[in-house]
């Protein structure tokens, strides 16, 4: 099933996409039992991120070759911002000045109930969907780990979408990044280094993830140099089976 989050006579809903129509719900859907309201054609409505995490958890160097040549023992993971969370379609606004800052296609993964010191024979259940979500990132000040907070947690500096996914099972599905159209990342999900249960398993061992938060599992190789986004470039986000997360961007200060 496809849940979404969505605008519509000025109030926001959570819905699940029907046949040719939306149907609204009364509360976020990983918070148990819903209760349906009314139905809308997907035309009247203005889509929305499909959630408002507490905590978004980025997991960096999870592909074969994105590490060049570094092993990790345990997941390189950082925290971005739940401030401004763009949506598909929406824009992502660059608060520096003369600063790269290039987007990343990543597999999100969105936890359904309250989880801590998961184990192998729970972790699964703890998924209640999946999204895509492009992790936007700058360069930081001095040539400094662009891992740090101002390259990862400025204001609008995550998307997802465009919807959640109950039933969407991670295995060989492609995952692309095109800028301009241009296809600057690609791989399978499977090469990820750090599967769903392996990081939510430890990641619990020492965080609690609550209903709504979101864990990026990390971007594909680029297959050629990186492209920096300039004021009105596209940069989509694709996984098969999944859909597509489109976001544009500009710079607010020449």
């Amino acid at each position: 099933m496809k849940f979404l989050r969505f605008q519509y006579n000025n109030e926001v809903f959570y819905g699940r996409y029907e046949v040719e129509k939306i149907v609204a719900i009364d509360r976020a859907p990983w918070l148990g039992e819903t209760k349906d309201l009314f139905a809308v054609a997907e035309d009247q409505i203005q889509l929305l991120n499909p959630c408002t995490p507490n905590k978004i958890v980025g997991v960096a160097l999870n592909y074969p070759g994105v590490a060049k040549g570094e092993e990790n023992s345990e997941p390189l993971v950082f925290l971005k911002s739940n401030s401004k969370i763009v949506a598909h379609k929406g824009t992502v606004s660059n608060p520096f000045v003369n600063t790269k800052v290039w987007g990343e296609c990543e597999l999100a993964i969105v936890i359904g109930s309250e989880s801590f010191q998961l184990t192998s024979a729970n972790a699964s259940e703890k998924i209640f969907g999946y999204t895509i979500g492009n992790d936007i990132t700058a360069e930081n000040f001095g040539g400094r780990d662009h891992h740090l907070a101002k390259s990862k947690a400025a204001d609008s500096f995550c998307a997802l979408g465009p919807y959640i996914d109950t039933e969407f099972k991670p295995s060989e599905q492609i995952i692309k990044g095109f800028h301009n159209g241009e296809l600057l990342r690609e791989g399978k999900l499977s090469e990820r280094l750090w599967l769903e249960s392996e990081l939510l398993i430890w990641l619990t061992s020492w965080m609690t993830l609550e209903p709504g938060d979101v864990v990026l599992t990390g971007a594909p190789n680029r297959i050629r140099e990186r492209i920096y986004l300039e004021d009105g470039d596209e940069f989509i986000s694709s996984i098969s089976g999944l859909g597509e997360l489109a976001v544009s961007f500009r710079n607010l200060y020449a």
